[in-house]
């Protein structure tokens, strides 16, 4: 899909000829997702959005989509973007890049990326103001912490210092997240709200809390406060608008069903990182999976972070017999574990299984253990993820899937493995049935694979991570 504009003017195919208000590209309604209409001179205009295929808007026409003069812009002043979500619906984004910042509704945000949902009014300071409508709708969500009832037109609440709005970004059994507001550092920030029925739940709800407070880390989602209300507890975290990991896969544009190896090895770098700083302090995640890692921003070679701490354990080189996690990702003696009461398994090598078949699914599109997969294809493991969990079909997938994970061998056979021998050997080795001989992430970190391109990877990771950290989310000393 692309991003386009609708408009009485004619637009030119060079950005070196671009006058103001023409984009580049020619309108058309056919792929359009969002639109973001404008009044221009006494003329409404219309800038289309497709998905993957950002409009930037500034003053400099060699680096703009869409021109505006005023003296007030910057030349390159923001970036509209559109991505699915992991709901099914869309995620409009705007970043800033300018020195005066936009204006989202009534507050006004500086050199951050902000979530439009429909009917936002985003205004570049003493310039146009854009209204923003979504063409593609998000499934209906019900939500728990407002009145069923609720007006047409979005409520909020304060709870603490924040702004919590009625805007649903995703719900789960147990929880709800909402779009929120951080008025002292003028930004968006996502409220996680869990409703508690007994002691014992809020008591889990506080680990999870408790572990995240301690964690300060570019990869790790950030954890900026927590409030009780009533039966909720609401927890308020750094707010990522690129969706997560897994629909980036598996909405990328056909043919492509997979990362190219070098963007799988830049994400791959950053959730090593993630992992060693936790596993430095004996935590495991326990959850890994492409759902629970989210990007920051929409955009190729992304800034991820490891999310969803709700089953991540302390002292985790001690055995536990509790088992957890989703089983696509679990390792043979998690498996083993869920109907053989008697056996344990460890955290932190569960950690790195999970990191193998996260870094195989990037690389081939498939689960490394879907032998039915076609050639190029990721039909039959996407829809498992999709399945309901109760119905027949999930249930015999999965079944089928917990024997091969025990007593099957990793899927080489197929694309793209007979060209990557680094690659292949990696996750190979963190895909070690037995845990003791399992590669740690440390291992992982020093292997071939990471190693041959380590200059370049540490460079990027600072231009494109840490130099570009708001200051007060600089961490001190950049671990793992």
């Amino acid at each position: 899909m692309v991003s386009m504009r609708v408009s009485v003017s004619s637009s030119s195919t060079k950005r070196s000829t671009a006058r103001a208000g023409v984009m580049r590209r020619q309108p058309t309604m056919a792929n359009a997702c969002a639109q973001l209409a404008t009044v221009r001179n006494g003329r409404r205009e219309l800038l289309l959005l497709g998905l993957h295929r950002p409009i930037t808007i500034g003053r400099n026409p060699q680096l703009c989509d869409y021109l505006v003069e005023d003296v007030s812009v910057s030349g390159v002043h923001c970036k509209i973007s559109a991505v699915r979500s992991p709901t099914g619906g869309i995620i409009v984004s705007c970043m800033d890049y300018s020195k005066n910042g936009v204006i989202l509704n009534e507050y006004r945000m500086r050199k951050t990326s902000v979530i439009l949902m429909n009917g936002d009014q985003l205004r570049i300071p003493d310039s146009l103001t854009f209204t923003c409508v979504h063409l593609v709708k998000e499934p209906h969500e019900k939500l728990t912490v407002f009145d069923s009832s609720q007006p047409p037109e979005p409520t909020h609440k304060n709870i603490g210092k924040y702004i919590v709005t009625s805007q649903c970004l995703g719900s789960g059994s147990f929880a709800t997240v909402h779009l929120a507001l951080d008025t002292q550092f003028r930004r968006q920030i996502a409220c996680k709200s869990i409703r508690t029925k007994k002691d014992h739940e809020a008591q889990s709800v506080m680990k999870e809390v408790r572990i995240l407070m301690k964690l300060d880390h570019p990869n790790i989602n950030r954890i900026y406060g927590r409030e009780t209300n009533g039966n909720f507890v609401h927890i308020f975290l750094q707010l990522c608008t690129g969706g997560d990991l897994f629909t980036y896969i598996t909405s990328r544009p056909p043919p492509a069903v997979r990362l190219c190896e070098a963007e799988a090895k830049y994400i791959m770098f950053q959730i090593l990182k993630a992992i060693k700083y936790l596993h430095d302090r004996h935590i495991s995640h326990r959850d890994l999976k492409p759902e629970n890692i989210l990007l920051h921003n929409p955009g190729s070679y992304p800034r991820i972070l490891l999310a969803d701490f709700g089953l991540a354990r302390p002292k985790s080189y001690q055995e536990t017999f509790n088992v957890c996690g989703t089983v696509s990702y679990l390792p043979p003696e998690g498996i083993l574990a869920l109907t053989q009461k008697h056996l344990g398994y460890v955290g932190m090598p569960s950690d790195c299984w999970s990191a193998g078949v996260i870094l195989y699914i990037m690389l081939a599109g498939s689960h490394p253990f879907d032998y039915e997969a076609a050639c190029g294809s990721n039909e039959d493991w996407v829809s498992h993820v999709q399945d309901s969990q109760f119905s027949q079909r999930y249930l015999d997938t999965e079944a089928r899937l917990k024997d091969r994970i025990v007593n099957g061998k990793v899927d080489f056979g197929k694309a793209p493995w007979d060209s990557m021998d680094d690659a292949k050997n990696l996750v190979a080795r963190m895909l070690i049935h037995n845990p003791l001989h399992r590669w740690t992430v440390y291992g992982a970190l020093k292997s071939p694979w990471i190693l041959s391109d380590q200059t370049q990877l540490d460079k990027a990771y600072q231009a494109r991570i840490i130099d570009s950290l708001p200051q007060d989310e600089k961490p001190l000393k950049v671990e793992g």
